[in-house]
């Protein structure tokens, strides 16, 4: 059996056991318990490996997928059914933001919002209705952990994420409808000037 082990422990890794690596490193920011620099490190580190074992000792120290965790005081939840629900302007994104949907879509813009942390977790439970979200300029987002059963998950962002701006991890599923990214919106005059 021994024999065995090690066979396994040395098979060669997937992109989606990388991904599943990247996802635990998020999660691991998300909780503080290692910082932007170290990320960035590990990060690097994901995309050269080549074996299991090289993944494993990059995470070894962490709390296993799905653990992200935050403080109730840090998570706000939008529940309802039927209709759609917006938000816009300037508020306060939480730490940890829960979406529960039935029958209605969630348009979040986020570009002139304030951030409580320099992470932001987005659970996702919609069904029969999707997510329109908009981001700050240089923001960042993974869309690695969201599940979708009839429709899409899309980032049509082009530009590169720029340091020191939030980063946003969508986590959760969405059933019968889709998850789109976006920038900011661009005024007419940027548009054609």
């Amino acid at each position: 059996m021994t024999g065995l082990d090690e066979h396994i422990a040395a098979l060669r890794v997937s992109d989606a056991d990388r991904n599943g690596t990247l996802r635990r490193l998020h999660n691991a920011v998300a909780l503080g318990l290692i910082d932007i620099e170290e990320f960035e490190e590990r990060s690097a580190q994901v995309s050269s490996a080549r074996l299991q074992p090289e993944l494993d000792v990059l995470v070894g120290d962490l709390p296993g997928p799905g653990a992200i965790v935050t403080s109730a005081a840090d998570r706000v939840e939008l529940r309802g059914v039927l209709g759609s629900l917006k938000r816009h302007g300037e508020w306060t994104v939480p730490t940890r933001l829960a979406l529960v949907r039935r029958m209605g879509s969630v348009d979040l813009d986020l570009t002139k919002a304030k951030f409580a942390g320099p992470i932001v977790v987005i659970e996702l439970d919609l069904r029969v209705g999707g997510l329109d979200l908009r981001l700050p300029e240089g923001a960042s987002a993974s869309i690695d952990d969201v599940e979708v059963i009839v429709g899409s998950a899309h980032d049509h962002r082009k530009d590169a994420p720029a340091e020191g701006r939030p980063h946003v991890i969508l986590t959760g599923k969405v059933v019968c409808g889709g998850v789109d990214i976006r920038g900011p919106r661009k005024s007419w005059l940027h548009r054609n000037g």
